[in-house]
């Protein structure tokens, strides 16, 4: 059973009683729907076990690449900060 009180609390988000019962509802629908897929038998949608095996690449050779370097320039006239040459970007690791 899912507990919306702790998801909510760890979601920071303020859920009413009637928004709870909802969801509760909700998620429980949802895990036993995820339930019902487990016990699915694959078996018709894959009847050739060895397929991965038979697979290939079906990537198009890249007949017109460009320059190295070709729109870099205008990109970088575009972008909001830009420093020895590359776009400078808000620092997201701690």
């Amino acid at each position: 059973m899912v507990d919306i009180k702790q998801l909510s609390k760890l979601a920071k988000i303020r859920l009413d009683a009637g928004e709870e019962k909802k969801l509760q509802k909700e998620f429980e629908d949802i895990l036993n729907y995820v339930s019902k897929l487990k016990k699915a038998d694959l078996s018709v949608l894959v009847p050739d076990k060895d397929i991965a095996g038979k697979t290939r690449n079906t990537f198009r050779e890249d007949d017109k690449a460009h320059k190295k370097g070709e729109f870099s320039e205008e990109l970088l006239k575009e972008a909001p900060v830009v420093e020895k040459g590359y776009i400078k970007v808000k620092y997201v690791f701690e």
